[in-house]
Formats: structure tokens, sequence, C-alpha cells
């Protein structure tokens, strides 16, 4: 099966701060030695998760597979990429409140507007979104 075109969004791609070079000459021994285990993720085509290895396998002409996810809009896509980056990343708290920023900003301009065909007076309905943005938050926060 072909690959899809893949896309690359500078925002997205610039997200977190770049791999310092022995990290990602690690990446590359690993991905060399092992190849590609983890599929890269895209949605719509953009690459929303993987550029440091779709960067290697590229340069070394390397296979790899790829999954599709499916997200509402561009703030959606920017949550789910500062969750799961977050999470891998040994950051400083200077950078972790950096992507709480982000996540609470993106969450911001999210509220109140309905999903991909959902009617507008569901959507208000909820008590999910009926809360403020910050309490929203730190709710997921702490269920987690």
């Amino acid at each position: 099966m072909a690959q899809p075109q893949i896309i690359i969004d500078d925002e997205f791609k610039y997200l977190l701060p770049p791999l310092d070079a022995e990290t990602y000459a690690a990446l590359e021994a690993n991905l060399l030695q092992h190849g590609c285990r983890d599929a890269l993720v895209l949605w719509d085509n953009i690459l929303i998760d993987g550029h440091n290895r779709y960067e290697i396998l590229s340069k070394h002409g390397l296979p790899f597979n790829t999954i599709s996810k499916d997200f509402d809009s561009r703030e959606e896509v920017l949550i789910w990429i500062v969750s799961t980056q977050v999470a891998r990343r040994n950051l400083s708290p200077l950078h972790l409140s950096h992507y709480r920023g982000l996540h609470y900003k993106a969450d911001k301009k999210m509220h109140g507007r309905p999903k991909k065909g959902e009617q507008v007076q569901k959507r208000y309905q909820s008590d999910t979104f009926s809360l403020p943005t910050a309490t929203r938050l730190v709710e997921r926060r702490t269920s987690v």
C-alpha cells in the first residue's frame, strides 16, 4: 500500500523544543538498527506525531507505518499534541507552564464550538461545557 502524501505543518512541527544532538543521534541509531516500531500519526495527512522519526526515516529511505486520527479542529490537534508530547519528554517547569498555557488557550478557543455534525442546541446542554475552561482542565487533569 502506498504511503499517503505527508504534509508538514510548521506550527505543529515546532510546537515543542527540538531534540538535542545526542538524543537525535540516539533516535537515529535506534531507527537504523530496529526500524520504526511506532506508527507516525496523521490528521488529514498532516503529520502530528513523529516529526523527528519522519525526518530520519525519509533521510535513510526506511519504511514506516502511519495511522490517522480524527479531530474537529486545529485546537483539538494542538491539545492532543501537547498532551502526548508533554507526557513523553523531560521538560523544565518553564516549558511545562508554557504548554499548559497553550492547552488552555486552545481549549478556551474551542469552548462552545459544536463538533462536526453536532447540533448547536445539543452542545450547550452539556454540563461539561457549561464550566469555565480552567475548571474543566483542572478536573480533566485530576481525573487522569
